[in-house]
């Protein structure tokens, strides 16, 4: 894991907050990352990231902003505003760089939410509509209110991409739960989406105790997995229900959160929660089991809570509402062969909605140039402060000379000529092509500019042109090229050699 030391220690969004919960079981074997996490109930609780040293490295009352706080698939943070019903985006610096909200009219749900690598976001909202369940069921109410659901995925500049809604695959009767009868069903509930591994999305709906998989350009239900509309066949367990956190794992398997809130009439003791990994056979049209927990303590949460497979192949599951047994909240780890590894035990009162581990942390900000085409650049600034400059450089003629002009609105600068000389202006000596380097005050070299020369009469049209010049030597015998105010011997290839010496007027 990255060293916590670039992590911000005195900021002013730092609080300081009561501890209210306990860490019971903290090994090697856990995953050394942060644990993020907001703390549901009244009256507002701040958001927090823990480290493995049981160190509370951020915490912040965010007011009514902070729900379902994480990190994304873009790597940054992302939680859901309840004032505004908009999801927002905070990047390692702490800056809110996007808001997101569901448009067409909806309103975003504050279940899950999805920020993609590609700049793309996912997100649902509720629809409800007006319904005749008198044509559903004998004595259903003409009137009702049946509750629909609506699937957004927009781009990086909040347009519409795509949009599914349940009303063309999801009918009320799916719940087996309902009263019918009743005036409103909010038969769905959907409370977690995921990208899988073939690029279509997984989506848990609670009400129908089902994880459904949506083609994801045509809209197209590719498999209905639990509840009533069930395809496959369960091998080895028991189905699902109320589940939570569905998560791809690549190649179909899939690991979930079962609240378990009807566990009992199949295990004919008492209901239980648990995290549960199954492989699909898409052709056999199978679930298999692969691996389940089950805590010692036989925890059971009627509503919340989440899964998380991590990397290192521990799996970290929120056991988010125990307050029915007064118990309040306990997120564990386990490794592979399921002994915990890590423990905590929130105090009653409220709840975890969802407890996850990062390798990921705030950076102290170090302000500079950030852009890597400037003349400043600055590798190690992670702010840009806008100090980045770039030279233009001209060469501009008048006459025979040759004037640099940079414009970068930092000076000074240094030029080189192809020539060797270390001037803004310079006359040349000959016809053919000029160049200039420009150097910063930081050995930036920022610029080069070419210059043709053509309009210099030149010694060759001086000299009789049935002579061909071999080189031009000065007193000392060294080679060189042809200048004013110095005398030069012009060496021809009849033997002959001539002395000048052209004086600068």
């Amino acid at each position: 894991m990255k060293r916590i030391l670039f992590l911000l220690f005195c900021l002013p969004i730092m609080v300081s907050s009561q501890v209210n919960y306990t860490i019971t079981v903290n090994t090697p074997d856990a995953w050394q990352a942060n644990l993020f996490f907001l703390r549901g109930g009244t009256p507002l609780k701040p958001v927090k990231i823990i480290d493995p040293s049981i160190t509370e490295i951020h915490s912040q009352n965010m007011g009514m902003k902070g729900w379902d706080f994480k990190v994304n698939y873009n790597n940054k943070l992302s939680y859901f505003d309840r004032s505004s019903d908009g999801w927002f985006i905070m990047d390692s610096l702490q800056n809110e760089v996007d808001s997101v909200y569901c448009v067409n009219g909806y309103t975003a749900d504050n279940h899950d939410f999805l920020a993609l690598a590609n700049g793309n976001y996912v997100l649902f909202a509720y629809d409800e509509q007006p319904y005749a369940m008198d044509t559903v069921v004998l004595g259903g109410d003409p009137n009702a209110t049946v509750e629909g659901l609506i699937i957004q995925e927009l781009d990086a500049n909040h347009n519409l991409v795509f949009q599914w809604s349940s009303w063309d695959h999801f009918h009320v009767t799916d719940n087996t739960y309902l009263n019918l009868t009743a005036s409103s069903h909010a038969f769905i509930h959907a409370n977690a989406i995921d990208i899988d591994f073939d690029g279509h999305f997984l989506l848990s709906s609670r009400g129908l105790d089902e994880i459904t998989k949506i083609h994801r350009t045509t809209g197209e239900v590719i498999w209905r997995w639990g509840g009533s509309q069930n395809e496959f066949n369960f091998i080895n367990d028991y189905p699902f229900t109320h589940q939570h956190s569905i998560q791809s794992l690549g190649n179909n398997r899939y690991i979930l959160y079962d609240n378990g809130n009807y566990s009992a009439q199949y295990t004919g003791t008492i209901n239980i929660s648990r995290a549960v990994e199954y492989v699909l056979d898409t052709n056999l049209m199978t679930a298999e089991k692969v691996w389940e927990f089950v805590h010692p303590d036989s925890l059971f949460t009627p509503s919340i809570g989440s899964v998380q497979r991590l990397p290192n192949g521990n799996t970290l599951i929120d056991f988010g509402n125990l307050q029915y047994a007064g118990m309040g909240s306990v997120v564990t780890e386990v490794d592979s062969a399921n002994n915990i590894v890590f423990q905590l035990e929130y105090d009653n009162g409220a709840n975890l909605y969802r407890a996850k581990k990062f390798d990921w942390f705030f950076y102290t900000p170090i302000p500079g140039c950030t852009d890597s085409n400037s003349c400043n650049y600055n590798p190690l600034a992670n702010t840009d402060d806008g100090s980045c400059y770039f030279s233009i450089v001209q060469i501009n003629q008048n006459g025979i000379n040759l004037e640099a002009i940079v414009n970068s609105g930092v000076s000074p600068f240094s030029f080189l000529w192809n020539t060797g000389e270390t001037l803004t202006t310079i006359t040349p000596q000959q016809n053919g092509m000029y160049w200039l380097i420009s150097t910063d005050v930081n050995g930036c070299v920022s610029d080069t500019a070419y210059f043709n020369v053509t309009n210099i009469p030149t010694y060759l049209e001086e000299i009789n042109t049935n002579k061909k010049l071999l080189k031009i030597t000065d007193v000392l015998g060294r080679e060189c090229l042809p200048k004013k105010n110095a005398t030069l011997f012009y060496i021809f290839d009849d033997g002959t050699v001539e002395k000048k010496l052209i004086i600068n007027n």
